[in-house]
């Protein structure tokens, strides 16, 4: 029985101490019972992911796994609880702060005596910052191959005498293939250098692969490629650690191409000296010093001054002694001071040839040649012979002289200005004082022509007409002087688009333009009055006839009637029949004589009450259509002030109630008279409105219901000029007329004449 407490007490013990261990240790803990639900975890589990242990016991572990390894979790602890054992199982968990961390897992399973799974086990470790480790590895590795792939330099890694990298550049340039390279012995890759490089070659890259620092990292060498053609290689290369030991990286680039070109440049040297010894101008190499020391100077120079240039290279102080006297002073100091503040010079001077006497002038431009501090070194310049420049200069200046006097003193404007605004560059007094200034001085400072366009659109189409017929001659335009008085102007003119300029010349045809206006509007006075003068006669002549006709006919009548026994009625209705003919005469010469004053004269406007002048006409026309039932609504929707009229107003009016009137064949002649105000154009009209319930008119003869044709034209009926009276009328006053439906879309429910008048 002794034995048996003592058998308990040390199982209590060991049991102590594996709870002690596992509480205690280092790594993550966990048990999990069969279904992966966590049994229990020790304190470096609970510190790894952030959670108390009352959080965490009996929740499944697959909980704090990423989905992915959620699902592998699955899949394992089956397989797991089949062998007893797992080792480095990898799982993505998830710490209760959201962050993810990489584990390596390994664990065993606890069966019971019988074999029945009892509980897991499982320790696992951080590995995260290894993985993060391993994935910056790998993306430097790939970055390194991009960037070498994509070089345009050879790059390849030699070790143990084998190419263990090789980027496509290396292979392209060698022309050995990929699959060549890689069934090569240890430094078989000796037979693609040139045998008498290749030992210097072979001794460099093993000692670079032995890791020995005494090395040339850089040299050219020869390769052979696979096809026989011999390439020019510039060699960089180094020891580097590859894989733990030491392996030479080389870097390589094909400057066949350029050893080529030097080649060529050294053999094109001897060309380049007989180039410049035949070139027209001189080139020369001196010291920045007070005497120009000459270091170089082609033979032209001989030819101009008749000194050999030996002389020049002994003697420093010749240079400058070769120099016209007048001049070298001049030259001295522009030379001196460019080499007191290291800038390039341009000296113009004259030399003197030794024996002919002959002057050539020189343009000498010389360029400073400085080191990497800065300093300058020498002077490199060409001198040119500019004797007929200088010759044509000077004709050029006689001939600009000619010029400037005709520009002066030319008798027509003549200009230039510049595109983009208008802005006068340069004129001559005729122009400014076509313009209305004192001097050309005072029009420069103070024109613009895009500002004085009477009609701004024309610069618009003279620009366009110059720029389609690359010139405009005789182009009118009007524009204002300087005071504002409008001028006509004939422009001749052509652009120069790429110097945003015009050249022009202006002449004034004010005076022609005028005489040409009096001549048209002389003319268009001659058609009118003839044409009124035909279209009057014509009237007379017509209706007159008319009224007198019928005039005669019922005198006739009341002839025929004498001895009738209702005579005295009869004559009754013959007198009325003549008074009416006789008022019909009578308003047609009253509307002749006014239309004609209308037409010929100014009309004398007022203030005019225009409701009060309304009321007058509506009892006139009642009185005189007494014996026809004619019913006139008059109407003001409001306050109605005076209107801009005058003497005329009122038989405009009354033309307006009797066309009403007389075309309505109605049983009850209805006419509505409304009044009211109205705002447009920014000022206050008072508008009226004649509406009847007559025959209406039609959409075509709106358009033309206020016109009068001077010809013949009768097939309207009556005395043919009121509509158009009232129109003058209105129009004299500054007013508006027409006509539209008096219900809109029906002309049959009669017509409403609408008049504007200026509020006054």
């Amino acid at each position: 029985m002794e034995k048996i407490h003592d058998k308990e007490r040390e199982l209590r013990e060991l049991e102590k101490r594996y709870k002690l261990f596992y509480e205690y240790a280092p790594l993550p803990y966990q048990s999990l019972d069969e279904d992966t639900n966590i049994i229990d975890v020790n304190q470096a589990w609970l510190d790894f992911l952030g959670y108390d242990k009352e959080e965490v016991l009996g929740k499944c572990f697959g909980e704090y796994l990423v989905l992915k390894s959620r699902e592998l979790l699955t899949s394992r602890f089956s397989h797991f609880k089949d062998v007893g054992v797992i080792r480095d199982v990898e799982y993505e968990i998830v710490k209760k702060d959201g962050t993810h961390g990489i584990i390596w897992l390994d664990g065993r399973i606890e069966f019971d005596k019988n074999g029945n799974f009892q509980q897991a086990h499982c320790f696992f470790k951080d590995i995260t910052e290894r993985k993060r480790t391993e994935k910056k590895l790998k993306e430097s590795e790939e970055k390194f191959r991009n960037i070498a792939e994509q070089s345009f330099m050879s790059i390849y890694i030699i070790q143990d005498g084998i190419f263990k990298y090789r980027n496509q550049r290396a292979t392209d340039v060698s022309g050995y293939s990929r699959e060549d390279i890689k069934n090569w012995e240890p430094y078989e890759y000796a037979k693609i250098i040139h045998p008498e490089d290749r030992e210097l070659v072979l001794e460099q890259s093993k000692k670079k692969q032995e890791g020995d620092l005494n090395v040339i990292n850089r040299y050219k060498f020869r390769i052979i490629k696979k096809s026989g053609e011999i390439v020019w290689i510039d060699n960089f290369s180094k020891t580097i650690n590859y894989k733990g030991r030491p392996a030479d990286l080389v870097i390589t680039e094909d400057i066949t191409e350029k050893i080529v070109a030097e080649q060529k440049l050294k053999e094109s040297e001897e060309k380049y000296r007989t180039l410049i010894e035949n070139m027209p101008d001189a080139i020369y190499s001196s010291l920045p010093d007070a005497n120009s020391t000459t270091l170089f100077l082609s033979n032209r120079w001989e030819d101009w001054t008749g000194i050999p240039v030996e002389d020049y290279l002994k003697d420093p102080n010749l240079f400058f002694q070769t120099i016209h006297p007048d001049d070298r002073e001049e030259t001295n100091k522009i030379y001196e001071d460019a080499i007191k503040n290291g800038k390039e010079f341009i000296l113009n001077y004259r030399v003197k040839h030794k024996y002919t006497g002959k002057e050539v002038y020189i343009r000498d431009h010389g360029v400073p040649i400085k080191n990497n501090k800065g300093e300058i070194t020498s002077y490199n310049g060409v001198m040119s012979n500019i004797t007929d420049l200088i010759k044509a200069e000077e004709k050029l200046i006689e001939s600009e002289l000619k010029y400037k006097y005709l520009f002066e003193n030319a008798q027509v404007g003549l200009y230039w200005s510049r595109i983009s605004d208008g802005k006068f560059l340069e004129c001559n007094e005729t122009f400014a004082k076509l313009f209305g200034y004192n001097n050309r001085e005072e029009c420069l400072a103070d024109y613009i022509a895009t500002e004085h366009y009477v009609n701004p659109h024309q610069r618009i189409e003279i620009l366009e007409a110059i720029r389609t017929n690359k010139e405009v001659r005789g182009y009118e335009i009007l524009v204002t002087k300087r005071d504002g008085t409008p001028i006509w102007l004939s422009i001749s003119a052509r652009m120069f688009e790429n110097e945003n300029r015009i050249e022009g010349a202006a002449i004034d045809i004010t005076k022609r333009k005028k005489a040409e206006q009096e001549l048209i509007e002389s003319e268009e006075r001659y058609r009118k009055a003839y044409d009124k003068a035909d279209f009057y006669k014509d009237l007379l002549a017509h209706d007159v006839g008319n009224i007198l006709n019928n005039i005669n006919a019922s005198v006739q009548l009341m002839k025929i009637w004498n001895g009738d026994y209702n005579i005295s009625e009869k004559e009754r209705d013959m007198t009325e029949i003549i008074k009416q003919q006789l008022e019909r005469g009578a308003s047609l010469v009253s509307n002749v004589r006014k239309l004609s004053e209308i037409e010929e004269g100014e009309m004398s406007v007022k203030s005019t009450d225009a409701k009060n002048l309304l009321g007058k006409c509506i009892e006139n026309i009642r009185s005189r259509f007494h014996e026809r039932e004619v019913e006139i609504n008059f109407s003001a929707v409001q306050e109605i002030s005076n209107v801009m009229g005058g003497a005329l107003l009122i038989d405009a009016f009354e033309n307006l109630i009797i066309n009403g009137v007389i075309h309505n064949d109605s049983e009850k002649i209805r006419l509505w008279i409304e009044i009211s105000k109205v705002y447009q154009e920014g000022r206050n009209f008072v508008k009226i409105e004649f509406k009847d319930n007559g025959l209406g008119i039609i959409e075509d003869r709106k358009k033309t219901i206020f016109k009068r044709n001077y010809k013949k034209d009768r097939s309207t009926g009556g005395m043919g000029i009121g509509l158009s009276l009232v129109k003058n009328i209105i129009n004299s006053y500054g007013g508006q007329a027409w006509v539209e439906n008096r219900v809109m879309g029906d002309y049959s429910q009669g017509s409403n004449f609408i008049i504007l008048l200026k509020e006054g």
